[in-house]
């Protein structure tokens, strides 16, 4: 499993990471850093909607853990 890591470490060419909200420590977003947005004051989108956060809207962030190998479990 993975650590939880400081934002300003989080990858800004746009793959999808996990994030912890700010306001809502108890939530987790899916969400990437939009390179087409570099000079916007809300780089951050979020995979549920179009709205784009500001740079410091999360605390921490970590990748999504790697598929398991095989795929699934045939029945």
């Amino acid at each position: 499993m993975y650590d939880w890591r400081p934002m300003d470490r989080a990858p800004q060419d746009g793959r999808w990471i996990i994030a912890i909200s700010r306001h809502e420590p108890d939530r987790r977003a899916v969400v990437r850093w939009d390179p087409s947005r570099i000079s916007d004051d809300r780089p951050w989108h979020v995979a549920t909607t179009e709205y784009g956060y500001p740079t410091d809207a999360f605390t921490d962030w970590m990748p999504f853990p790697a598929l398991p190998q095989g795929g699934p479990a045939a029945d």
